[in-house]
């Protein structure tokens, strides 16, 4: 259309299109400050001309071409693995550092301070060895020991358990948020099929899959809807047809794994085939005959962390009962003459893996500690015996202890022979802490330099999709302006129309 009635259709289009800028521009104020939010533009296009024959085209205003969010979708995937890798490990040196604290070393009444004192006690006991004081000393200080021994496994055992227990609470988080991505796809499917654009439920999207990201390292993509997916390891957990669901191995039994479906600990636990470790996390994919569970690897994430941290405390522990086994069977080797392992000083209990958490000193010495011998014979002086036992502390000796160095062991001298390979008590021990202590600070300096890594992508993704004040009151300023001079020409229109209707006639 042309003529006068065309330029009011030119501004008015002028006016829809500045309105509608100016519309977004105050979206995007609003929501400075709203977590995830990526700003929006408007693509303003000509609109289509009007051909005069024998004229050429004349040009017939402005339309909205679409409303576009502003990011970097390459920026946002690399901010997501980022974040799987960081919180791996922030996840793993929290864990690990409460197992530090567990070990208390190096302390003045930690585990390595004890084992000293008992040794020294027994060279105590060799220089007196009729005084019942240092008898009662010797009993004493390996009470002590055993007493620290079943604290640092109880605690250890108990963080383990906890650790379990986190595991199957992110496990649950992991599945919501799937399920809620999934109620959003159908939500972004929907608008975009019906010709709209859901920029705000892109936002959504993409802060959800970030979460996942923070609990499990995930492989993303997108459809032309704008649907977000997610598969681990190459295992679809969610696509355009079907939602699959992370479960937690929570126990073993004698008819197979016990697991906790979805990691609900309200749902029952169901009993599978196989011999998988706690914490294992299993793939459930619905069957027409009920659910299939396959081991699924996680390497990042917090789920990631939990578990390699689990596996961790599960080695520390395994280790300590080592340690305690063979410090337990050694000194029940020399208390007895060689005639026992499992008796004599210590009681051991009836399960080599789980020495550490029953470890005793035998009641009937603490009842009676004239029944300790320091020496072979009953000459007065002799402290033979209590000086093996105190000898022990520099021995190198196999963990666990091995067949051969039970068998070196000589009853006529009280003495093992050292171990090739072998280590004293106290190295071994320190081992132990060592290796924590090395895995927990490697996780500190990877999680420290993730972090800085994480936050300078973050910065990256603010510098693109942020919204920046000054920027938009800019475009205030700017559509309000094209807003009025478009209101202006509508005026000016309506004026030449009132001259021709008005002021014009016969």
């Amino acid at each position: 259309m042309t003529g006068l009635f065309g330029s009011l259709g030119t501004a008015t289009r002028g006016m829809t299109a500045n309105q509608a800028a100016l519309q977004t521009t105050s979206h995007n104020i609003a929501n400075t400050n709203t977590d995830g939010y990526s700003r929006q533009r408007v693509n303003l296009q000509a609109e289509a001309s009007y051909n005069i024959a024998g004229v050429g085209s004349l040009g017939m205003g402005v339309k909205v071409g679409s409303v576009v969010r502003i990011v970097d979708d390459f920026v946002i995937g690399q901010v997501r693995n980022a974040n799987s890798t960081y919180t791996y490990y922030e996840q793993k040196a929290d864990i690990l550092g409460q197992l530090e604290s567990v070990m208390n070393e190096p302390s003045d009444n930690g585990l390595s301070s004890q084992l000293t004192t008992m040794f020294d006690s027994w060279t105590a006991l060799a220089n007196n060895p009729e005084l019942d004081t240092a008898k009662t000393l010797v009993l004493e200080n390996s009470s002590t020991f055993a007493d620290t021994v079943n604290q640092m496994a109880t605690h250890m055992t108990q963080l383990q358990s906890d650790t379990t227990d986190t595991i199957g609470k992110s496990v649950l988080d992991f599945n919501e948020k799937v399920k809620e991505l999934q109620s959003l796809n159908e939500q972004i499917y929907g608008l975009t099929t019906s010709g709209g654009t859901p920029n705000d439920l892109l936002d959504t999207r993409d802060s959800l899959l970030k979460d996942l990201s923070g609990l499990a390292g995930i492989e993303t993509t997108t459809d032309a809807y704008g649907r977000g997916f997610v598969s681990i390891s190459g295992q679809t957990i969610l696509n355009a047809d079907t939602r699959n669901t992370l479960s937690v191995v929570v126990g073993q039994s004698d008819a197979g794994a016990l697991v906790s479906k979805d990691g609900n600990p309200l749902n029952p636990s169901e009993t599978i085939s196989g011999t998988y470790p706690v914490g294992t996390v299993l793939l459930s994919e619905t069957t027409d005959t009920g659910s299939a569970y396959s081991e699924l690897a996680i390497k990042e994430g917090a789920i990631g962390g939990l578990q390699a941290s689990a596996a961790e405390i599960s080695t520390r522990l395994n280790e300590l009962n080592q340690f305690t086994t063979t410090i337990a069977k050694a000194m029940n080797m020399v208390f007895t003459g060689g005639t026992s392992s499992t008796s004599g000083l210590f009681d051991l209990g009836t399960d080599d893996t789980g020495t550490a958490t029953t470890i005793s000193v035998s009641q009937t010495l603490l009842d009676n500690p004239s029944l300790v011998k320091a020496g072979m014979t009953d000459a007065a002086g002799d402290g033979t015996r209590a000086a093996a036992m105190a000898k022990l502390s520099t021995t190198k000796l196999d963990f666990p202890l091995s067949e051969t160095t039970v068998a070196s062991f000589d009853p006529t001298t009280l003495q093992f022979s050292n171990a090739t390979s072998g280590m004293t008590a106290n190295s071994y021990f320190n081992s132990i802490v060592t290796k924590n202590g090395i895995s927990k600070q490697q996780a500190d300096n990877t999680a420290s330099a993730q972090l800085s890594l994480l936050n300078q992508l973050e910065y990256k993704n603010q510098s693109v999709s942020g919204v920046s004040i000054n920027e938009e009151m800019s475009d205030v300023i700017r559509f309000q302006q094209g807003f009025q001079a478009n209101a202006r020409i509508i005026s000016v229109v309506s004026e030449m129309l009132d001259t021709l209707i008005n002021r014009t006639g016969v």
